[in-house]
C-alpha cells in the first residue's frame, strides 16, 4: 500500500511539474492577480512599469484593435485576459517582448511586452485568441495549419512589413509556408514567413472565418471548409 501511495505521489508530482513547464503561460495568466500586476479594468492587468499616460494609450489601442477585428472578421467573443508590461525582464521566462497569446486553464490570455503596446500587436493576438476560443482542442491540433493561424492574425496587423506594397514573394516561398503545419515548426524570426502566411489566407473571405471554424468543430475537414485556400 505504501508503494502504491508513493507511486501516486510521484506521478502527481511529475504531472504538476510538467504542467508548470509546458503551461507556464497558462499558470501565469490564471495567477496574475496574486502578483505585482494590478487589474486596472476588466481583464486588463498592468504592472508598475506602465505609467498613467501609457495606460491611457494602451486602453485606446485595445479599443481600436477590437474595432479592427470586428470590421474584418466580425465581433470577437473571446474576451481574453490581457497582461501588459513595459519591462523586458520577463523575456527570460520565455515571454515574447512584443506579444504572445496563450490558452489558459479557464480563458484565453494575451501577454503584451514593451514592443507590443499598440493596436497592431493587440489586434494580431486578439485574432489568435478568437480562433482558439472558437475551436476545440482536437480541431486546433489536427486541423489548423500554422500558416492559417498566423496569416489570420497578420491580416489585422498593419505594421509596415505586412503591408501588401512591401511584400514580394515567389510561388515557391508561398508553397514552402503552406507545407508548415505545426506552430513549433514555424520560423517565427523570419518576416518572410509571416508575409507568406498573410498571402496564403488572402483568398479567404474573412467574414466567413467564424462560421468556417464552427464547421470544423462539427467535423468537417479544413480543406473542404476553406477550399479557396488550395
Amino acid at each position: 500500500m505504501k508503494i502504491v501511495k508513493l507511486v501516486a505521489v510521484v506521478l502527481i508530482s511529475l504531472f504538476v511539474a510538467a504542467c508548470g513547464f509546458f503551461k507556464k503561460e497558462a499558470i501565469a495568466c490564471e495567477l496574475i492577480g496574486t502578483t505585482d500586476f494590478n487589474e486596472v479594468s476588466p481583464n486588463l492587468y498592468i504592472d508598475q512599469s506602465i505609467d498613467s499616460r501609457q495606460q491611457v494609450n494602451l486602453a485606446h489601442a485595445i479599443q481600436s484593435a477590437v474595432q479592427r477585428v470586428s470590421h474584418v472578421y466580425g465581433a470577437p467573443t473571446s474576451g481574453p485576459r490581457i497582461i501588459a508590461t513595459a519591462e523586458t525582464k520577463y523575456a527570460k521566462f520565455g515571454f515574447n517582448p512584443t506579444g504572445m497569446q496563450s490558452t489558459g486553464f479557464f480563458r484565453e490570455c494575451i501577454f503584451l511586452g514593451p514592443k507590443g503596446l499598440n493596436a497592431n500587436v493587440v489586434a494580431h493576438e486578439l485574432v489568435h485568441a478568437e480562433v482558439r476560443h472558437r475551436t476545440n482542442l482536437l480541431v486546433e491540433f489536427t486541423q489548423l495549419p500554422a500558416w492559417f493561424i498566423e496569416g489570420t492574425g497578420i491580416q489585422v496587423d498593419y505594421r509596415s512589413p505586412f503591408l501588401l506594397e512591401n511584400i514580394d514573394l515567389t510561388h515557391d516561398e508561398l508553397a514552402e509556408i503552406k507545407s508548415v503545419f505545426y506552430l513549433s515548426d514555424f520560423p517565427n524570426t523570419k518576416v518572410e514567413y509571416y508575409q507568406a502566411s498573410l498571402m496564403a489566407v488572402k483568398p479567404m473571405n474573412p467574414k466567413t472565418m467564424y462560421s468556417g471554424l464552427e464547421r470544423l468543430n462539427n467535423g468537417e475537414q479544413f480543406e473542404d471548409v476553406f477550399n479557396e485556400l488550395f
